[in-house]
């Protein structure tokens, strides 16, 4: 993979995060912190609403993948945000939750609220 593909493909989740933060906000979220970085992950936006803390994956795409955007989640990757969210000590005991946001193009495409994946066996 080639340095200048790594920089356009973090440039592109920068925007995408930087779309979802308005949408956020225009919908009554306050944004604590973006790109949060712990020692088992990154939550690309931490935000509350209504006394609630929700942990936000911020997906995007270029045109020329046919996948939704929101696939690219891997129960891993699910794994470390639940992880990250759970280390951060300010939220012991409060109603927190992860929502995935896609973005395509220049808007958001979809808000999934309170993301579960099932449990493996």
């Amino acid at each position: 993979m080639s340095t200048n593909y790594k920089h356009q493909t973090y440039k592109q989740g920068l925007q995408a995060e930087s779309i979802a933060t308005e949408y956020l906000t225009a919908r009554g979220y306050v944004i604590l912190q973006r790109n949060l970085r712990t020692r088992f992950g990154e939550i690309d936006i931490l935000a509350l609403k209504d006394g609630e803390y929700v942990g936000a994956e911020v997906k995007s795409r270029s045109s020329h993948n046919c996948l939704p955007p929101e696939l690219n989640i891997t129960p891993l990757k699910y794994s470390k945000i639940v992880r990250s969210l759970l280390s951060l000590p300010y939220l012991d005991n409060r109603p927190t939750r992860i929502d995935v946001i896609t973005v395509e193009g220049n808007k958001v495409r979809r808000h999934f609220k309170a993301v579960e994946f099932p449990a493996s066996g």
